[in-house]
C-alpha cells in the first residue's frame, strides 16, 4: 500500500485486518513512525501515540460520565450550541433513519450533550457509555472521532480497529469541529456513530456539512446579539472616550475596543491580546461565578466591569479600563500633583507629614527590609493596604508579584480555593488542569491577607502549615508545591480578644505577628486631612479631565473637625462626591453633608444628628439615590433627569461615571 494513504481522511474496510496487527504491535514494540504495509492513517498513529503519552489503558470497558446535575450544568452553559444545532442534528436524523446509527453532539471536553438515535443501537452504546453525558476524550477512552476531532481541530473518520480502546473497536463513527464564527476557536463536535457494519464512506462529508450548518446558525445569532449589545453601549463609548474600553458579548469575545489598548498595557500591565474576537478569561456569562473570578487575570480589576443587558436578558460585559492621562483633553493645562513621588521611597505615596504618621512610617521603613510576616492592625479605611504595598516595594522582593486576598469578602469553599488552588476534578465546575492559588501566584513576591481575623477557623490550621513548611496542596491534590512568599497581614479586630473567644488560633497569631505595626487613624492626625484633600483634588482633576477645584477654607476647616469613622476611604468618597457634583470650579463648604457638619473639636466621636432627609445613608448612597430615582421617574431620559436635579446633562454623564467606578 502506497505510504500516502496514511493521512486520508475516509478509512479503507480492507485494512481493518492490518490495522488490527499494527495495533497490537503497538502496544508490544511501541513504534514510533508508520511503516510500509501498516496500513495506519497517520491521523490514527499520531491519535494511539497521545493516547500512550497519556497513560490511556486500553483495555478500559466504557467511557466515564457525568453526573446527572453535572450535565445540567453543562447544557445549560452550551444552552446556545444547543440550540443552534438542533435543526442540523434533526436533518442528519432523517438522511440517517435508516442506517442504525447514533447521532451525537458534544461539547469541549467529549462531553455528549445531545443524542439521537434507535432505541436498538442505544442500548448498544449504553454498552460504552455512548450516550447522554458520556466523556469521549481521547485522554480518558483513547482514540474515537469525537475526541481526536477535539484533539486535531478537524473532521475525522474512525473505523473498528483503529480505535485505542478494546470494547470500543466494534464501532465506527465520523465527527467534525463546531467552530466559533466569531473568533474561531472550538465549540463543540458533531457526530454520527454505529456499529462497524454501518460504516460509509459519506458519512463524514455528511457531519462536515452539519457542523458548517450550525456555525451559519451560530452567526446568525451572535450578529443579532452583538447589534443588540453595541446599540445598548454606544453611548459608553463617548462617554468614557478618555478611558480603555472593550466591550465583550456574554462568552467574553471582544465585540468592540475603542484603540486605547496600547495605552492600557502601559498604564496597568494589561497582558492581553484586546483584539476582535478574542475572549477575555474571566467575562464568560454563561461559567458559575466562581470560574468566572478564578480565571480572570491578575491584571483585571473587578471595579472596570460593567455588565449590559436589556429586556431580555444579559448582554455582555463592559470594561473600562481608567487611564492616568486624558490626552483627548487636550485644551486643558493640568498641574503636576503636588504630592508626586520623586525619590525611591514608596513610603512617600502614604500622604501627611503628621508627628504620629511619620513614625508609623519610619517603623514601616525598618520592617519592610527585615523579609518577616507582618501585622498590619488599623480601623476600616486606615489604609493598611497602602502600607502593605509599601512593604513590599522597599523589601527584599520589590520585583516579585505583591497579590491581595480579601479573607472577608469570599466564602469559606471559595476563599480555600483562592489561597491554595485546586487540582483537575476536585469540585464541579473545577478547570481542566487544575488552577494555581494565591500562594503559588505570588510566589518570590508579597500576599497580602486583608482582614485576617475573618479566616474561618477551620481553615487556620491549613494555612499555618503553608507558613511553617513553606509548602502548598492543592484542594483535591497531593502534590506538594514549594512556595516562597511574604506574608503581610491585616486587621480591624483586636486578634487577642479572638483568641480569647476560641475564634482565633494562638499558634497562628504568633506565626503572622513576627512584627506588628499600629496605624493611625484619621482622627489621631487631623493636620494631615489638608495635605490629604489637596492630593484628592490633583487626582480627581487628572480622573474626570477636568482642572482642579477651587477649594473654599471653611471647607478644609469643617473637614478637619469630622471625626472619621471611615477614615481616609471615608474621606476620598465625600470628597469625590462634592468635586463630581460641582457645577463650576469651586467647592464651598455649603456642598458638605450635614454628616460632615459635626460642631467643633472635642465633640464626641459620632457626627451631629442627621436631619430626616439625610438619616437613610452616607452621602454617596444618597446622591446614587437621588439619580437613580431621577432616571427611572424619567424613564430613562437622561436630558430629562438632568433637568430633574437642576444639573447639565454633560454633569450627569460625569455623576454616572463616578458612582459607577
Amino acid at each position: 500500500m502506497p505510504f500516502t494513504h496514511y493521512g486520508t481522511l475516509v478509512p479503507r474496510i480492507s485494512d481493518e485486518p492490518v490495522v488490527a496487527s499494527a495495533w497490537e504491535r503497538f502496544l508490544r514494540d511501541h513504534p514510533h513512525h508508520p511503516h510500509e504495509g501498516d496500513g495506519v492513517r497517520r491521523v490514527v498513529l499520531a491519535s494511539w501515540q497521545r493516547c500512550r503519552s497519556e497513560a490511556v489503558d486500553p483495555t478500559l470497558h466504557s467511557a466515564p460520565g457525568a453526573a446527572d446535575d453535572r450535565l445540567r450544568q453543562l447544557r445549560t452553559q452550551n444552552r446556545d450550541l444547543c440550540d443552534a444545532a438542533g435543526p442540523a442534528l434533526e436533518g442528519l436524523r432523517d438522511i440517517l433513519r435508516e442506517c442504525g446509527t447514533l447521532i451525537m453532539l458534544s461539547d469541549t471536553d467529549g462531553t455528549i450533550l445531545q443524542l439521537n438515535g434507535s432505541t436498538r443501537v442505544r442500548s448498544v452504546g449504553e454498552e460504552v457509555n455512548l450516550a447522554m453525558g458520556g466523556c469521549w476524550s481521547e485522554e480518558v477512552i483513547g482514540t474515537n472521532a469525537i475526541g481526536t476531532a477535539i484533539a486535531t481541530v478537524a473532521p475525522v473518520q474512525i473505523h473498528a480497529s483503529e480505535h485505542f480502546c478494546w470494547d470500543v473497536k466494534r464501532w465506527t463513527c465520523a465527527a467534525a469541529p463546531i467552530l466559533d464564527p466569531f473568533g474561531r476557536h472550538l465549540l463543540g463536535v458533531v457526530d454520527v456513530s454505529g456499529v462497524k457494519e454501518s460504516f460509509h464512506g459519506h458519512t463524514l462529508g455528511l457531519v462536515v456539512a452539519a457542523a458548517r450548518q450550525i456555525e451559519s446558525e451560530l452567526a446568525r445569532r451572535d450578529m443579532a446579539m452583538h447589534e443588540r449589545l453595541l446599540a445598548r453601549s454606544i453611548d459608553d463609548f463617548v462617554r468614557y472616550a478618555s478611558d480603555c474600553v472593550v466591550l465583550a458579548d456574554f462568552r467574553g469575545r471582544v465585540v468592540r475596543i475603542n484603540g486605547r489598548a496600547q495605552a492600557a498595557r502601559d498604564a496597568h500591565g494589561v497582558c492581553f491580546a484586546l483584539e476582535t474576537g478574542n475572549a477575555i478569561p474571566g467575562l464568560d456569562l454563561t461559567l458559575p461565578e466562581v470560574d468566572q473570578i478564578h480565571q480572570r487575570p491578575g491584571w483585571l480589576r473587578p471595579e472596570w466591569l460593567h455588565t449590559v443587558k436589556d429586556r431580555e436578558g444579559l448582554l455582555g460585559t463592559m470594561l473600562v479600563i481608567p487611564l492616568a492621562a486624558r490626552p483627548g483633553r487636550t485644551s486643558i493645562s493640568l498641574p503636576a500633583t503636588p504630592t508626586a513621588v520623586t525619590t525611591d521611597d514608596a513610603f512617600t505615596e502614604i500622604i501627611g507629614e503628621s508627628e504620629i504618621l511619620a513614625a508609623t512610617k519610619a517603623r514601616a521603613r525598618r520592617i519592610a527590609s527585615l523579609d518577616l510576616p507582618v501585622l498590619l492592625v488599623g480601623e476600616t479605611g486606615a489604609g493598611k493596604e497602602l502600607f502593605a504595598r509599601a512593604l513590599h516595594r522597599s523589601g527584599k522582593r520589590p520585583d516579585g508579584p505583591f497579590v491581595a486576598v480579601n479573607c472577608g469578602a469570599l466564602t469559606r469553599e471559595l476563599l480555600a480555593s483562592e489561597l491554595f488552588g485546586y487540582a483537575e476534578g476536585a469540585f464541579t465546575g473545577a478547570r481542566r488542569g487544575g488552577h494555581p492559588g494565591k500562594f503559588e501566584q505570588a510566589a518570590g513576591g508579597t500576599l497580602f491577607l486583608d482582614e485576617i481575623g475573618e479566616m474561618p477557623l477551620d481553615m487556620q490550621p491549613h494555612l499555618l502549615r503553608v507558613l511553617q513548611d513553606g509548602v502548598v496542596v492543592r484542594l483535591g491534590d497531593t502534590r506538594e508545591r514549594q512556595v516562597s512568599v511574604r506574608l503581610v497581614a491585616a486587621t480591624n479586630r483586636d486578634l487577642q480578644k479572638e483568641i480569647a473567644a476560641g475564634r482565633f488560633r494562638e499558634d497562628l497569631y504568633h506565626r503572622l505577628c513576627a512584627v506588628s505595626l499600629q496605624l493611625p487613624a484619621l482622627r489621631d492626625r487631623p493636620g494631615d486631612i489638608e495635605s490629604i484633600v489637596d492630593h484628592l483634588n490633583h487626582k480627581l482633576a487628572r480622573k474626570y479631565g477636568c482642572a482642579p477645584k477651587q477649594i473654599e477654607p471653611s471647607v478644609y476647616q469643617t473637614l478637619v473637625r469630622y471625626r472619621w469613622p471611615g477614615n481616609i476611604r471615608e474621606l476620598q468618597n465625600v470628597f469625590e462626591v462634592m468635586f463630581a457634583l460641582g457645577e463650576n470650579n469651586g467647592i464651598d463648604v455649603s456642598m458638605l453633608s450635614s454628616l460632615v457638619e459635626s460642631g467643633p473639636a472635642g465633640d464626641a466621636m459620632a457626627p451631629a444628628p442627621m436631619p430626616m432627609s439625610a438619616a437613610s445613608g452616607r452621602l454617596d448612597d444618597l446622591e446614587r439615590q437621588a439619580i437613580r430615582a431621577a432616571i427611572n421617574d424619567a424613564r430613562g431620559n437622561l436630558s430629562k433627569a438632568a433637568r430633574t436635579l437642576g444639573i447639565s446633562r454633560s454633569t450627569l454623564y460625569v455623576k454616572l461615571a463616578a458612582l459607577r467606578t
